[in-house]
């Protein structure tokens, strides 16, 4: 059975983020996640708000539902980690 995601949907600054799904490959060109993002084009920010660690790519209303009324959060960048 799989768990839908509530994903957000909105930036801080209220504007609705265009929703991009990527895929991650190993060495071997295989995938083994795939990542939804949302870019904010007025705050020209990329926001991460999904990972699945699945082969098959994630469906909308399956695996995630976008919220538009849900802010998504940011996490502060660490340009130079411990």
């Amino acid at each position: 059975m799989v768990e839908t995601k509530i994903i957000a949907g909105k930036h801080k600054c209220k504007r609705k983020l265009d929703m991009r799904i990527v895929d991650v490959k190993d060495d071997d060109n295989s995938i083994v996640a795939w990542i939804i993002y949302g870019i904010c084009k007025k705050c020209n920010t990329v926001l991460i708000n999904g990972l699945f660690t699945q082969t098959e790519k994630p469906v909308q209303d399956r695996d995630f539902i976008i919220d538009y009324d849900k802010i998504s959060s940011e996490v502060e960048e660490n340009i130079n980690p411990p």
